[in-house]
């Protein structure tokens, strides 16, 4: 991302460029760190490919907030790469209602996104009904789980906080749940989980897929870093 921060023209290089919204953002880094070797460096291959998952998020911030909470709505409950699978594992363990708390606060945000604010009192009894499936779970017995149910549970306050810091928490836990269902396999997993992410923003805002990526810039931008560096 500090690639894509560079061509962007940012002030500051930053994995968090102007031109991509922060959860895409993080979910590359993700992508990034797991691609890497023992050594922390990419591959030639794995460069490349972080690079591009990189170029796709170019030009995804700045969104309306309707396109915001539909995909929330979607890291929670989409049955191809939302954490609801998590928590359905947890409820299996602690007989808890994980699973049906993040799916009926995955709701609300849909109802959001339609143009239906559900009242603050739905978001409170989910958000306690969350809480509570998230303490009746063992967190010995599947801790990706948890996160998934935190990722629910935060995302209540978008309805009514600074969506920044709310969506950073929100996607940190949703990346810790899926980081700690895959331990111990390739980062292949989370790579895909990475591109149905974008794929998602993209089309629910209107963005078409991103041009290809110019490696003459991405050269150049490598270039100039080395040297700043």
């Amino acid at each position: 991302m500090n690639v894509i921060s560079y061509i962007n023209g940012d002030t500051y290089v930053t994995d968090f460029p102007d031109c991509s919204a922060r959860p895409l953002a993080a979910f590359v880094q993700l992508c990034n760190d797991l691609l890497a070797g023992p050594d922390g460096y990419l591959s030639p291959e794995n460069s490349l490919l972080a690079l591009e998952l990189g170029w796709q998020t170019v030009g995804t911030a700045d969104v309306d907030n309707t396109v915001i909470q539909a995909w929330v709505a979607e890291l929670l409950a989409s049955p191809t790469w939302g954490v609801v699978r998590y928590a359905k594992r947890a409820a299996r363990y602690a007989k808890s209602a994980a699973d049906k708390a993040v799916l009926d606060i995955a709701e609300l945000h849909r109802a959001v996104a339609a143009g239906d604010m559900p009242p603050i009192a739905a978001w409170n009894a989910a958000d306690r009904a969350a809480r509570t499936a998230c303490r009746a779970s063992k967190p010995t017995v599947h801790v990706a789980g948890l996160y998934a149910v935190r990722a629910a549970y935060q995302s209540t306050a978008l309805v009514d906080t600074d969506h920044r810091a709310t969506l950073d928490a929100v996607t940190g836990n949703a990346l810790r749940a899926h980081e700690l269902a895959t331990r111990g396999t390739k980062a292949t997993p989370i790579v895909e989980l990475t591109r149905h992410a974008i794929r998602a923003w993209r089309s629910l805002a209107g963005r078409h897929t991103q041009s290809d990526l110019n490696w003459t810039s991405v050269d150049s931008a490598r270039q100039l870093m080395e040297i700043s560096a």
